[in-house]
Protein backbone atom coordinates (compact mmCIF):
# COMPACT_ATOMS: atom_id res chain seq x y z
CA UNK A 1 0.00 0.00 0.00
CA UNK A 2 1.43 3.38 -1.04
CA UNK A 3 1.91 6.01 1.64
CA UNK A 4 0.03 9.29 1.23
CA UNK A 5 2.25 12.24 0.39
CA UNK A 6 3.19 14.35 3.39
CA UNK A 7 2.27 18.02 3.12
CA UNK A 8 4.75 20.71 4.09
CA UNK A 9 3.33 23.83 5.69
CA UNK A 10 5.66 26.28 3.93
CA UNK A 11 4.38 25.84 0.34
CA UNK A 12 0.95 27.44 0.30
CA UNK A 13 -1.00 30.31 -1.16
CA UNK A 14 -4.04 32.41 -0.17
CA UNK A 15 -6.34 34.19 -2.57
CA UNK A 16 -9.69 35.97 -2.44
CA UNK A 17 -11.88 36.78 -5.46
CA UNK A 18 -9.84 39.37 -7.35
CA UNK A 19 -7.10 39.63 -4.73
CA UNK A 20 -4.03 37.67 -5.77
CA UNK A 21 -0.28 37.98 -6.09
CA UNK A 22 0.37 38.49 -2.38
CA UNK A 23 3.43 37.32 -0.49
CA UNK A 24 1.78 35.33 2.27
CA UNK A 25 3.58 34.93 5.59
CA UNK A 26 1.03 32.99 7.58
CA UNK A 27 -2.56 31.71 7.61
CA UNK A 28 -4.21 30.57 10.83
CA UNK A 29 -7.60 29.63 12.20
CA UNK A 30 -8.69 27.03 9.65
CA UNK A 31 -11.11 25.32 11.98
CA UNK A 32 -14.73 24.49 12.42
CA UNK A 33 -16.46 22.35 15.00
CA UNK A 34 -19.80 20.81 15.83
CA UNK A 35 -19.96 20.87 19.63
CA UNK A 36 -22.26 18.28 21.22
CA UNK A 37 -25.56 19.39 22.72
CA UNK A 38 -25.48 19.66 26.48
CA UNK A 39 -21.68 19.83 26.57
CA UNK A 40 -21.61 16.01 26.51
CA UNK A 41 -23.10 15.96 30.02
CA UNK A 42 -26.09 14.16 31.44
CA UNK A 43 -29.38 15.11 29.76
CA UNK A 44 -31.56 13.64 32.46
CA UNK A 45 -32.32 10.74 34.77
CA UNK A 46 -35.11 8.20 34.31
CA UNK A 47 -37.35 6.64 36.99
CA UNK A 48 -34.85 3.83 37.61
CA UNK A 49 -32.05 6.38 38.10
CA UNK A 50 -30.44 5.60 34.74
CA UNK A 51 -28.63 8.63 33.38
CA UNK A 52 -29.14 9.61 29.75
CA UNK A 53 -26.11 10.76 27.78
CA UNK A 54 -26.17 11.28 24.05
CA UNK A 55 -23.48 13.28 22.25
CA UNK A 56 -25.70 14.91 19.64
CA UNK A 57 -23.97 17.30 17.18
CA UNK A 58 -25.27 20.87 17.03
CA UNK A 59 -24.70 23.77 14.65
CA UNK A 60 -21.25 24.17 13.15
CA UNK A 61 -19.15 26.92 14.70
CA UNK A 62 -16.44 28.59 12.67
CA UNK A 63 -13.35 30.43 13.86
CA UNK A 64 -12.00 33.65 12.37
CA UNK A 65 -9.16 33.10 9.90
CA UNK A 66 -6.09 35.31 10.04
CA UNK A 67 -4.04 36.05 6.95
CA UNK A 68 -0.68 37.78 7.35
CA UNK A 69 0.96 39.19 4.22
CA UNK A 70 4.12 41.13 3.40
CA UNK A 71 3.10 44.80 3.14
CA UNK A 72 3.61 46.50 -0.21
CA UNK A 73 2.45 49.73 -1.81
CA UNK A 74 -0.66 47.87 -3.04
CA UNK A 75 -3.66 48.66 -0.82
CA UNK A 76 -6.29 46.21 -2.11
CA UNK A 77 -6.50 44.23 1.15
CA UNK A 78 -7.02 47.42 3.14
CA UNK A 79 -9.54 48.69 0.57
CA UNK A 80 -11.51 45.42 0.95
CA UNK A 81 -11.50 45.89 4.73
CA UNK A 82 -12.57 49.55 4.40
CA UNK A 83 -15.38 48.71 1.97
CA UNK A 84 -16.77 46.08 4.34
CA UNK A 85 -16.59 48.19 7.47
CA UNK A 86 -18.02 51.56 6.53
CA UNK A 87 -20.47 52.88 9.07
CA UNK A 88 -22.86 54.96 7.03
CA UNK A 89 -25.71 55.53 9.46
CA UNK A 90 -26.74 51.88 9.52
CA UNK A 91 -25.95 51.21 5.86
CA UNK A 92 -23.01 48.88 5.37
CA UNK A 93 -21.42 47.43 2.27
CA UNK A 94 -19.98 44.26 3.85
CA UNK A 95 -22.59 41.96 2.33
CA UNK A 96 -21.90 43.12 -1.22
CA UNK A 97 -18.16 42.64 -0.63
CA UNK A 98 -18.20 39.00 0.51
CA UNK A 99 -15.53 36.96 -1.24
CA UNK A 100 -14.82 33.31 -1.84
CA UNK A 101 -11.29 32.63 -0.59
CA UNK A 102 -8.97 29.65 -0.77
CA UNK A 103 -5.81 28.29 0.74
CA UNK A 104 -3.85 25.89 -1.41
CA UNK A 105 -0.87 23.72 -0.42
CA UNK A 106 1.62 22.63 -3.09
CA UNK A 107 4.20 19.86 -3.27
CA UNK A 108 7.86 20.42 -4.16
CA UNK A 109 7.05 20.18 -7.89
CA UNK A 110 4.43 22.96 -7.62
CA UNK A 111 1.43 20.62 -7.96
CA UNK A 112 -1.68 21.43 -5.92
CA UNK A 113 -2.02 18.77 -3.19
CA UNK A 114 -4.53 20.23 -0.70
CA UNK A 115 -7.09 23.01 -0.87
CA UNK A 116 -9.45 24.64 1.60
CA UNK A 117 -12.25 26.87 0.34
CA UNK A 118 -13.66 29.59 2.57
CA UNK A 119 -17.22 30.63 1.84
CA UNK A 120 -18.54 34.20 2.02
CA UNK A 121 -15.63 35.83 3.80
CA UNK A 122 -15.15 39.43 4.77
CA UNK A 123 -12.41 41.16 6.79
CA UNK A 124 -13.55 42.28 10.23
CA UNK A 125 -10.13 43.47 11.40
CA UNK A 126 -7.10 45.02 9.75
CA UNK A 127 -3.70 45.30 11.44
CA UNK A 128 -0.93 47.35 9.94
CA UNK A 129 2.77 46.66 10.50
CA UNK A 130 4.65 47.04 13.77
CA UNK A 131 7.33 49.52 12.79
CA UNK A 132 10.59 49.85 14.67
CA UNK A 133 13.71 51.85 13.83
CA UNK A 134 15.99 48.98 14.89
CA UNK A 135 14.08 46.21 13.09
CA UNK A 136 15.25 44.30 10.05
CA UNK A 137 12.03 42.38 9.28
CA UNK A 138 9.72 43.16 6.41
CA UNK A 139 6.58 45.13 7.23
CA UNK A 140 3.43 43.04 7.23
CA UNK A 141 -0.34 43.43 7.36
CA UNK A 142 -2.87 41.07 8.93
CA UNK A 143 -6.54 40.60 8.08
CA UNK A 144 -9.00 38.73 10.27
CA UNK A 145 -11.69 37.11 8.15
CA UNK A 146 -15.20 36.16 9.22
CA UNK A 147 -16.92 33.53 7.08
CA UNK A 148 -19.75 31.02 6.96
CA UNK A 149 -17.63 27.92 6.49
CA UNK A 150 -14.44 26.14 5.51
CA UNK A 151 -14.38 23.05 3.34
CA UNK A 152 -11.40 20.91 2.39
CA UNK A 153 -11.96 20.08 -1.26
CA UNK A 154 -8.68 18.33 -2.08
Amino acid sequence: MAQDELLVNCRFYFEADGITDKMILEVGGLSSESPPAGSNGVFGVSKDAAQLRQPTPTSVKTSPITVKVVATTNTDLYQWYAACNKNMGGASEWESNLKACSITVYDQAGTMKARWEIQEAYPSKYEGPNLTATGNDLANETLTLQHIGVERVL
